[in-house]
């Protein structure tokens, strides 16, 4: 799997309208300055102190850009089977102390895997020379967006999707892969105990689910998990997956049987 790789970093305020309103006299009373308000920004090692700070503020974001783009490891989404043209964003917080050190980082991201990894990141930057306001070491927030799309490579002429029992083994790889999607996702309307979403969710008329399971080289599947906005409508999902039939082929990759990860976001109506 290939990805086209695009950092988006911007000096972003946290809570950009407060700024916006904020006096001299709250800048200089504060312990926390944003980015964008900060009378010196934090300096990343290898930016020349000596700049202004509007040059600062671009040596820090180049220097940033370049350790994403050095040690995000992007093969993580490798393992959630996305579709071409998929794009993903990542939004990353965290705050540099009057130390210098890097504290608080989140990261919001449409995968937990892909939330681990940009903070797992974020940990591997260097200490760095502290914000300050009035000759006062300031704490400073950041905002960090990271966006990327999906470019998978296309199927050599022996690779294979797994084959529901169903589907036409002869179709080229891509409509094999929608059938056996779209088959799966049949499975589990019939099989889902609907009356125990309808009693989980009495005030709505639909829910959603993720499930999640690899279909082995035998064409079995297995390491199932779901996400659900109730535990015990994971569950439920978890069993209709138990019992879904075994492939009629697993997938093949350079003519090899191959593990093969699905993801499928279920919506159901009751």
């Amino acid at each position: 799997m290939k990805f086209n790789l695009s950092l988006l970093l911007f000096a972003i305020s946290l809570i950009t309208f407060s700024q916006e309103t904020k006096t001299s006299e709250d800048i200089n009373n504060s312990d926390e300055v944003s980015f964008a308000l900060v009378e010196r920004v934090p300096i990343y090692k290898g930016c020349n102190e000596n700049m202004e700070n509007q040059d600062l503020k671009a040596c820090f974001n180049e220097k940033i850009n370049a350790h994403i783009a050095k040690n995000f490891n992007i093969k993580v989404a490798d393992k959630l089977n996305l579709p071409d043209e998929t794009i993903i964003k990542i939004s990353v917080f965290f705050k540099i102390d009057k130390t210098g050190e890097i504290i608080d980082i989140k990261a919001r991201a449409p995968y937990p895997e892909l939330e681990t990894e940009a903070i797992r990141t974020i940990n591997l930057l260097p200490k760095l020379q502290p914000g300050y306001i009035d000759g006062k070491p300031v704490r400073v927030p950041y905002y960090l967006p990271i966006k990327f799309k999906i470019d998978n490579p296309k199927p050599a002429k022996n690779d294979k999707f797994p084959v529901y029992r169903s589907c036409d083994e002869t179709l080229s790889y891509e409509a094999l892969k929608e059938c056996t999607t779209n088959k799966i996702k049949d499975f589990i309307k019939l099989s889902v105990n609907y009356e125990l979403a309808d009693k989980l969710f009495p005030l709505d008329k639909s829910t959603q689910f993720l499930v999640s399971f690899t279909i082995n080289k035998k064409g079995k599947a297995e390491h199932i998990t779901a996400k659900a906005h109730k535990k015990e409508m994971a569950a439920e999902a978890i069993n209709v997956l138990k019992r879904m039939p075994k492939f009629k082929s697993p997938g093949y990759k350079n003519g090899n049987p191959i593990d093969t990860k699905m993801d499928i976001l279920m919506t159901i109506y009751f």
